[in-house]
């Protein structure tokens, strides 16, 4: 009996959103790959009902790790993968307790599929020496966070910033605050997010945190 398989597509864009050809994207641990085409996009077959970490590299882009989640067989998941430059996601690691470390954007939407949340909402991380949070203003794209933003106001595409993270961690606990949570595994479709995260030196991880 073989192997079950998924899917994933999507496409790999830049921090302002537009489409980035040539990138690569690879499966850790069982190898799978390709390459973004003229638009950005991909499709790709990987193994189903285990632990996936996919990776994407472009030249002068920080790595960005979409970390741990799993698929159900024949299963199907369709991600934006935002790339920034090298030097830009240095500059912004180097503004958290780890300046060799990784960081870590996390993306706030109902489980309904709406981004944003209604109210103030903060993201917490655990332990909290991990990396420091910071939002970005509601913009188009992957916006740098701004320092004066203390929480997560109602609206489209609300952002938080992990700068610094230590590389390597596996088990990172990212709590929302002033809004209800839903138990873990947080879960949308087919993709299931487990509460561990893959952070490596100099790269850009992005976990999405869905709420009721």
């Amino acid at each position: 009996m073989g192997i079950e398989r998924a899917t994933i597509s999507g496409h790999v864009v830049d921090a302002n959103g537009a489409a980035l050809a040539g990138a690569t994207i690879l499966v850790r641990a069982s190898g799978e790959r390709t390459v973004s085409d003229n638009d950005g996009a991909f499709v790709l077959d990987v193994p189903a009902s285990t632990t996936l970490t996919v990776a994407t590299t472009a030249a002068h882009m920080a790595p960005t790790l979409l970390p741990q989640f799993i698929l159900s067989p024949d299963g199907n998941a369709s991600f934006t993968i935002p790339m920034v430059a090298s030097d830009r996601l240095a500059g912004l690691v180097a503004m958290g307790p780890n300046p060799m470390g990784g960081a870590v954007a996390v993306n706030v939407k109902s489980v309904a599929g709406a981004h944003g949340t209604a109210g103030d909402t903060t993201i917490e991380l655990t332990p909290s020496n991990l990396g420091r949070v910071l939002y970005a203003p509601e913009s188009h794209g992957m916006p740098d966070p701004d320092p004066a933003l203390t929480a997560i106001g109602p609206g489209d595409d609300c952002l938080a910033w992990a700068l610094g993270v230590q590389p390597h961690v596996s088990i990172m606990e990212l709590s929302l605050r002033g809004t209800a949570q839903l138990q873990p595994p947080y879960s949308i479709d087919d993709v299931i997010y487990p509460g561990t995260f893959t952070v490596d030196a100099g790269s850009l991880t992005l976990v999405t945190l869905f709420t009721p």
